[in-house]
């Protein structure tokens, strides 16, 4: 405070006396009503301001405006209605510039937030038609944690990205779906065309080539056939795990449907055939279904750009040939060389051929004689399919039969065979010759509803009762777990047709399944025949098929015996029947009859002679 004015009384008193200070009066209650007054009045603007969500009210900015305006006036007006400046015994500068310059600072203050809350007010909403425009034109683009607000503005901004999250998920399935094979995972033919044609463009600006292999399934049909659609997925899926393992990042997958799949190979010829390789050597291990196990064969053919086609549509149909050209030579892979091309139009019109063959008395079979190791005597011959095409001369089975397996035609071939079969075999009886003719059957048609019925009929309509057929079916074909199948066959099996379980040991069946089937006979395959007298393996082999045979009541019949060491060996090991070159080769019907004949008659007359020669005393 500053000091008092000196009193008249003591004008005349020492000028050294101390100067005298008045003590501070306390605030007066008109002061302390000033006061608060104004701070409700600031106050009152700040909460309505904070109260409209960062935006000036209109009854904000009202009040906010009476504030700037009339506090001054209003507090002049309280200075000179309570006695003058003096009020506060100082001068009134002291109070209103404080004052105004607290107002000040607050309406600026204030101005700034409101300032900041609208620009994030537009933020927020700029935000949420960025989003909208995004949805409306199909962009989905989440945001996630960067909405983090807690107003109304913000919920809604979360709702429309959850909004955008979820078709974001389902336009990403969605594409899946459409580019993916819903099975396997791979890609499907609209990826692959289009990563074709886009390789195509790439490889002729870099100058650089490609393969393009395809790939079909051997059997896979009999796999779908007796095991069921189930163990046909299972294969697939493995199929598409181990081709996924055999190629590169950088390569494609495809499964176009069915058992075909595709590959796209960027590189030269060498790398289509290394992964050839690959993919045949994975797929040698047999797939494990349950307690069976099922072998998985393939055919490739490969094209290569630009030697063998500059688009898609080329450099598939080539693969599409070289792939038949593997398929029918069973060499694993073919790469195409420009001469199949004529040969795949041929093997497409086969089928129309086969027709005409099965009506036109194209097909024959020729019968492979089965010897008795025991008696020396033979007692029965295997029907083999042939055909004699008028203009191609000898069409090999190898050719043909896949390609009936795969169209569905080999369902009539084969009641053409067992009606054949039966034919002759009551023409053998009514010549007086014991032979038992086996004819082969597929997978598909044990499986086929009214199968036996159809077996019924057929030897119903030759006078004949059965005894002299025998039906083959591959070992792979008679483990199925159908109960339709195992049904077909105990019905046939009562007709007294024998059923015989052929290339015994490349299929895998189980002890189990063997013995519920009602069959009468096993074949060892002629792989294990061939290595039976320098192969320690194929020699347990076929010990334990001969062991496994006797044990159970079964004869066992050793096909592709080609010298009289295997043939001795095979009767040592208590082998019943053989059948091979070194008998006979395959011959047709009309020369059977006089071969058996003649067979017999010599056998009679040096009976003592094959004993000796099968106990190695004579040559």
């Amino acid at each position: 405070m500053p000091p008092s004015a000196p009193s008249p009384e003591k004008s005349g008193s020492s000028r050294s006396a101390r100067p005298v200070y008045d003590v501070p009066k306390p605030p007066s209650q008109a002061q302390l009503a000033l006061e608060a007054a104004f701070t409700r009045l600031m106050a009152l603007p700040m909460l309505r301001f904070l109260g409209g969500q960062g935006q000036w009210t209109s009854s904000g900015k009202a009040v906010l405006g009476v504030a700037a305006l009339l506090v001054p006036v209003g507090l002049l007006g309280l200075l000179i209605n309570t006695g003058g400046f003096g009020l506060w015994g100082e001068s009134p500068w002291t109070v209103i510039l404080p004052l105004a310059l607290q107002t000040l600072i607050l309406v600026a203050a204030a101005s700034a937030m409101a300032g900041w809350r609208t620009r994030r007010f537009h933020e927020k909403v700029s935000t949420i038609e960025t989003m909208l425009r995004e949805l409306q034109e199909g962009r989905y683009k989440p945001r996630g944690a960067t909405l983090d607000g807690t107003d109304e503005i913000d919920q809604l901004t979360r709702r429309i990205d959850a909004v955008a999250e979820g078709l974001a998920e389902r336009e990403r399935r969605i594409g899946e779906h459409a580019l993916t094979d819903p099975l396997t995972g791979l890609a499907n033919r609209a990826l692959l065309t289009d990563r074709i044609r886009h390789t195509v463009r790439a490889s002729e600006r870099r100058r650089e080539s490609f393969g393009l292999m395809v790939m079909d399934l051997d059997r896979f049909k009999v796999i779908n056939d007796t095991l069921g659609h189930a163990a046909g997925d299972a294969v697939l899926k493995e199929v598409s795990r181990r081709l996924k393992r055999a190629v590169r990042d950088c390569d494609t997958v495809a499964r176009l449907g069915g058992d075909e799949f595709v590959m796209l190979l960027p590189g030269p010829q060498s790398v289509s055939e290394d992964v050839a390789r690959r993919i045949l050597q994975l797929l040698r291990e047999p797939l494990r279904w349950g307690d069976q196990l099922i072998d998985i064969g393939a055919s490739l053919g490969i094209s290569i750009f630009p030697q063998h086609g500059q688009d898609e549509a080329t450099l598939m149909r080539r693969a599409d040939s070289a792939m038949y050209l593997a398929k029918r030579r069973q060499s694993g892979s073919h790469v195409f060389d420009g001469v199949e091309s004529g040969q795949q139009r041929s093997y497409l019109s086969m089928l129309g051929e086969m027709r005409k063959a099965l009506e036109g008395g194209q097909f024959e079979l020729h019968f492979q004689p089965k010897l008795d190791l025991s008696s020396g005597l033979i007692v029965g011959a295997e029907g083999l399919l042939r055909w004699k095409h008028p203009v191609r001369g000898r069409i090999p089975p190898a050719e043909f039969i896949p390609f009936a397996e795969q169209t569905g035609f080999m369902r009539q071939i084969t009641r053409w065979v067992v009606r054949e079969g039966a034919r002759f075999g009551r023409e053998l009886a009514d010549a007086g010759l014991a032979v038992r003719l086996s004819v082969n059957v597929t997978a598909t048609d044990i499986q086929t509803p009214g199968f036996a019925q159809e077996i019924g009929e057929i030897l119903k309509a030759q006078n004949s009762n059965g005894d002299h057929l025998c039906l083959e079916i591959t070992e792979s074909g008679v483990v199925s777990e159908s109960a339709a199948a195992l049904q077909s066959l105990r019905e046939i099996s009562a007709m007294g047709v024998k059923l015989s379980v052929d290339d015994f040991g490349t299929g895998y069946a189980t002890l189990k399944q063997l013995q519920q089937l009602p069959v009468h006979e096993l074949k060892i395959d002629q792989s294990f025949v061939a290595g039976l007298i320098d192969d320690n393996g194929s020699e347990s082999i076929v010990r334990s098929t001969i062991d496994l045979g006797r044990h159970m009541g079964l004869r066992v019949v050793a096909e592709g015996v080609e010298n009289l060491q295997q043939m001795r060996a095979l009767a040592q090991l208590g082998c019943h029947e053989v059948q091979g070159f070194y008998i006979a080769k395959p011959m047709r019907q009309s020369e059977l009859v006089g071969w058996v004949k003649m067979r017999h008659s010599l056998h009679e007359n040096s009976k003592q002679n094959y004993f000796e020669m099968m106990a190695g005393r004579a040559s």
